[in-house]
């Protein structure tokens, strides 16, 4: 007895840490995918933000570089007084947010600048070195990070050539500081646990919320990178040193040592940046502690459950075959059921077809008065020698007996019976094969059928899926009888590996005491027509794809029913 208790014991103990270990990485894993699907948006909207800010920045190049002011400073014959640009350029220079706003003529040769007053102005200087100059004159404009000669700071180069007549006559400059972004960042709703870094081509830090990432490599920069770097003097011979980084996977990255972990998402900016944004992970990890203790809670509290109902079963042995003899006769009763619903099914469609009987009846009635009219005056036509005439009526009757074909064969194709054989179908074949079936009806009443965006897959059984089209084209049909304008709307919306059709009518819609009772059997709103199993068949269909049948009122008026369908097998989903 000791030794069985003590077996027990052991065994809840096993289960209870096997238990708080899955429940960890359960939760654990749960937290992490929401994070980085968070850190996900967030880096999206900060990637929107610094776009945004870059594209503002270069329209007002764009104005600058149009500005008579500037063109007259750039003139070789003005000898206007230089102080009315330089406070033109101190006005954009404020009114833009941006640090410094200069202009610089073919020689790169600074003329005017916004800090002209101060006493690192940067008039009479030559920047002709800087990439941003030469590339922008050779039609190379974009945005460049530097450092500052003069204020050592950290900044990005908006230049945009000047011309007149498509001649070049100088280059104008915006600089706007890194740390504006940086602190800018902290007004976005990006979380106190993520930092963000913006590197370029050569995986250099430009611009961080962290000081320790800025002006370091994510990898070692080759000798070549290095020389090219001292040549354009883009860090004025700063050491780029290497950060700590360390890429643990796609999303996940260590920086400075395995115990500092994040997460990780980026998103290209602009031509030659990217953005990074990091959550930190320690948060995450610290959380998981109070879930585990109620976990614990929890798993004991089911230990105890367990015993109590281990210890009441001492009759399992004998319910046993009680139990399986039970399975069998419900095995056998479903077999019955299913074989009576499939019955039924049946009965449904044939009372659908017998329902829609005269539409159908009028619309192959019709071409075959016709085809007997054209086959007359082919007679007469080939006594009197008109072959040509003769061949047209041939083809005219050829293309009334395809209609009448088409119009029989999904008849036959919709009235007997199929095994069930779940596939991917396509939305548009199966609503057009429900059109064949209930088009004469609503030909005959007028009815107009309007389809907007059905080019969908569906899971479904095709043939029982079509019986739930015609039974709601149906309704539809019978609804707007009465009605000045008579319309069908079918229209489709996809996502989430889901598909929802509408199918709405402008008739007067269901009353209100109703909506709660049309899928109940036997229940029928037409006086002295139909079982009223026409819309309890078609839910039990729908719900046996996994799908949902439901109806309401449509705000614009009349009826609407949504079918809400599974792209692909649930099964293969949920894998």
């Amino acid at each position: 007895m000791l030794n069985k208790l003590s077996a027990r014991v052991i065994g809840y103990g096993i289960l209870l840490l096997v238990g708080m270990w899955a429940s960890y990485e359960i939760q654990l894993n749960n937290d992490k995918q929401q994070a980085l699907q968070q850190t996900r948006q967030n880096v999206l909207k900060l990637t929107r933000y610094i776009q945004s800010e870059f594209a503002r920045y270069q329209a007002i190049q764009t104005q600058l570089s149009n500005s008579p002011l500037v063109y007259e400073g750039l003139s070789a014959s003005s000898h206007a007084d230089g102080s009315e640009l330089d406070r033109y350029l101190q006005d954009i220079q404020i009114a833009s947010g941006a640090s410094d706003v200069y202009l610089l003529n073919l020689e790169g040769t600074v003329i005017a600048s916004s800090n002209w007053q101060q006493s690192y102005s940067y008039k009479g200087s030559n920047f002709a070195f800087r990439p941003y100059f030469y590339q922008t004159l050779n039609g190379q404009e974009g945005v460049t990070f530097a450092l500052g000669q003069r204020s050592k700071t950290r900044g990005f180069y908006f230049a945009k050539q000047v011309s007149m007549a498509q001649e070049a006559l100088g280059v104008v400059v915006m600089k706007v500081n890194a740390s504006k972004f940086e602190s800018d960042k902290a007004q976005l709703d990006t979380g106190t646990d993520s930092h963000f870094l913006l590197v370029d081509s050569n995986n250099v830090v430009l611009a961080s919320d962290v000081a320790k990432f800025r002006l370091q490599a994510l990898s070692a920069l080759s000798a070549q990178t290095q020389q090219q770097l001292r040549q354009t003097q883009q860090f004025l011979g700063k050491e780029i040193t290497r950060l700590p980084w360390q890429q643990l996977s796609a999303n996940y990255v260590a920086v400075g040592g395995a115990s500092n972990e994040f997460l990780l998402q980026q998103q290209p900016l602009h031509q030659h940046y990217r953005l990074l944004l990091l959550r930190q992970l320690t948060p995450i990890y610290q959380a998981q502690w109070p879930k585990l203790g109620i976990t614990a809670l929890l798993l004991l509290l089911a230990c105890v459950l367990l015993e109590f109902i281990l210890s009441k079963m001492t009759g399992y042995k004998r319910l046993v075959f009680s139990q399986r003899s039970l399975e069998l006769e419900i095995a056998h009763r479903r077999e019955e059921l299913e074989q009576a619903q499939d019955a039924l099914i049946r009965a449904a469609k044939l009372a659908t077809i017998g329902q829609l009987s005269a539409s159908i009846n009028h619309e192959i009635n019709q071409p075959l008065s016709a085809m007997s009219a054209y086959v007359a005056s082919a007679k007469r036509l080939a006594q009197q020698g008109n072959t040509e005439k003769v061949i047209e009526n041939m083809a005219l009757v050829q293309s009334l007996i395809t209609r009448v074909h088409t119009i029989v064969a999904q008849l036959k194709s919709f009235s007997q019976h199929h095994h069930n054989k779940m596939q991917v179908t396509r939305l548009q074949q199966s609503i057009d094969n429900a059109l064949v079936i209930v088009g004469p009806e609503l030909k005959r009443a007028g009815v107009t059928v309007q389809c907007h965006a059905l080019d969908f897959t569906v899971w479904v059984d095709p043939f029982r899926f079509e019986q739930v089209l015609v039974n709601i084209l149906s309704n539809a049909c019978q609804a707007v009888l009465s009605q000045p304008q008579k319309c069908i709307t079918l229209n489709a919306e996809g996502s989430d590996n889901k598909v929802q059709l509408s199918i709405s009518d402008s008739g007067e819609g269901i009353r209100q005491h109703e909506l709660n009772s049309i899928f109940e059997p036997f229940y029928t709103t037409k006086s002295g027509n139909g079982l009223g199993l026409g819309l309890s068949i078609s839910k039990q269909i729908i719900e046996s794809f996994q799908g949902q049948l439901s109806a309401h009122n449509h705000p614009a008026g009349g009826a609407e029913f949504l079918i809400s369908l599974h792209t692909k097998s649930p099964t293969h989903d949920g894998q």
